[in-house]
């Protein structure tokens, strides 16, 4: 993939250092303001706050991480490998709960299972005529499940993908030297997936650390909980430095071990005649399946955008409710709208050119410069937004204070956030692109600007725009970055949700959340179709 024939560019390479840097000097400044703390602010944390914290942070962590993988395995398992009835119809569903925020998914069962007021329990008091007991969803049993239910996609897509180009030949000698379908299943299936099992577990975990919403609607305190409450209520940011720190150190750790465990992973199918495994008879197991298939998909997808639909209708049927829903604020419901639109549309575009510099750096002249250069410009999945807010708070108000409560400091989060999208994304497109293309353009007399303008760019620009699609949606749903740096007047529709559903007022947020939901499927929709990942 290297361009033999041409030095690399000064201007390339400088282009890459500079967002290397952009993405450095939070990070940085996070670690300079923790270390500047006093030692009263260590010592009374680490007395009383960090291990619990820690504690809280790591279980609910385990406990999501496995149980997204289990549901999704499982969920894969059923749909690609297995004569489940509508596989088609369910690739899709098992897919979509990606477009609904888990902090909405969370508004949604704590309003039907709440223990006091839930819509579930007053209906069977209705029906017993007594109280009927019911688990709570709040605290780390509810946390967890409500976490698990929108984040098992990572696992599942990635898990279904790799059951797709499996080989049957490795599950056939498996079986022929005697080893049950149990059997074959943990030590030659799951094995084999592991490289895409680690990489969707990763994300979860990533995706644990840097959850607020979810976890501060159920009552249920982590890293990221708290250092919101440091800044936005004590606004202790000494407290919230050392805390951010701490988290960015456990976060990293984390990507760290996935890549040590991906870099030993090597599993090469040789075989040129490639041909899937025929799927399993589930015979008087299909009716048991099919109703767990359901279930899973009834919780996570089908359910709340039913809620969310039934409590819209009433939204507008109540001419009162209605007004509130539309003239809330100093701007009227059009306006959180339109601030979400092009807020996480301008991300996604300076997300994707900040890219461009890296992954040509990385996939046309690799070194070990140019490697670590791409995997520090990916720390951002390691650096839950509510650390960039914090750190962009401080910065911004030392160094650019003419951007400080202005929206652009939202745009800089966002584009920081979910920067790593785009450049795996631009990486993946330009592997694809033979470089004797551009060797040719170069040969005609093209210069580099003009080679890239004429040829890379056009060949890469799908690549590109999944990307952008990707940073898109994920920056459509970021909650604590936007709350934490949004100006006085400006809101998002996942900010005005979660300001009326914190006030109770769930029929009201539920216009705005369906259509937050909606504005996120059709990227996803639009991924989904391009990579080719359902038929």
């Amino acid at each position: 993939m290297r361009l033999r024939s041409h030095p690399i560019s000064p201007r390339l390479a400088l282009a890459a250092g500079l967002v290397a840097l952009f993405v450095a000097i939070p990070l940085a400044y996070i670690f300079i303001r923790a270390l500047g703390a006093e030692p009263d602010a260590w010592q009374r944390l680490f007395q009383n706050r960090i291990w619990k914290l820690l504690g809280n942070t790591l279980l609910l962590g385990i406990a999501v991480t496995g149980g997204a993988l289990l549901t999704g395995i499982s969920m894969a398992w059923f749909t690609e490998r297995s004569d489940l009835p509508g596989r088609d119809v369910f690739r899709w569903l098992l897919a979509m709960p990606l477009a609904i925020p888990a902090y909405i998914g969370g508004i949604v069962h704590l309003a039907l299972l709440r223990p006091r007021g839930g819509y579930i329990p007053q209906a069977l008091e209705s029906m017993f005529g007594q109280p009927v007991s019911m688990p709570s969803p709040l605290g780390f049993w509810g946390a967890a499940f409500i976490l698990t239910l929108f984040t098992y996609p990572y696992v599942y897509l990635l898990s279904a993908a790799a059951f797709r180009s499996l080989h049957a030949s490795l599950e056939e000698a498996a079986r022929a030297f005697g080893r049950t379908p149990l059997q074959t299943l943990f030590e030659v299936t799951l094995p084999a997936l592991r490289p895409g099992l680690a990489a969707g577990a990763l994300l979860v975990a990533l995706d644990i650390l840097a959850e607020y919403g979810t976890v501060a609607l159920l009552r249920y305190e982590t890293f990221s909980s708290a250092i919101f409450v440091q800044l936005s209520g004590r606004y202790d940011r000494s407290a919230a430095s050392v805390l951010s720190a701490i988290l960015v150190v456990l976060a990293i750790l984390i990507l760290w071990s996935e890549l040590r465990l991906q870099g030993q992973a090597r599993f090469t199918q040789m075989e040129s005649n490639w041909r899937p495994a025929p799927p399993v008879m589930l015979g008087r197991w299909r009716v048991p399946a099919l109703l767990l298939v359901l279930g899973v998909v009834s919780a996570s997808l089908l359910v709340p955008v039913l809620v969310l639909l039934v409590w819209s209708l009433q939204a507008f049927l109540d001419p009162e409710t209605l007004k509130n829903v539309f003239l809330t604020g100093s701007q009227g419901f059009e306006s959180y709208v339109w601030n979400s639109l092009w807020s996480s549309g301008l991300a996604a575009i300076l997300a994707v050119m900040f890219s461009l510099p890296v992954a040509l750096l990385s996939v046309r002249y690799p070194n070990r410069i140019s490697r670590f250069i791409s995997r520090f410009c990916q720390v951002g999945y390691a650096i839950p937004g509510v650390v960039i807010a914090l750190s962009l708070v401080l910065l911004v108000n030392r160094l650019l204070p003419f951007l400080y409560a202005t929206p652009f400091v939202v745009v800089i989060a966002y584009v920081l956030r979910h920067m790593p999208q785009a450049v795996r994304a631009s990486e993946s497109a330009l592997n694809q692109l033979s470089p004797s293309l551009e060797e040719a353009a170069r040969t005609l007399g093209r210069t580099s600007l003009q080679t890239m303008a004429q040829v890379t760019l056009p060949l890469i620009l799908p690549g590109l725009l999944a990307g952008g699609s990707l940073v898109f949606l994920t920056s459509l749903k970021e909650l604590p970055a936007t709350l934490l740096l949004r100006p006085a007047g400006f809101e998002t529709l996942a900010v005005r949700v979660w300001m009326w559903a914190a006030d109770g007022f769930y029929i009201q947020a539920a216009p705005a959340a369906l259509l937050l939901v909606l504005a996120s499927a059709f990227p996803l929709y639009f991924l989904l179709r391009r990579e080719q990942i359902f038929k």
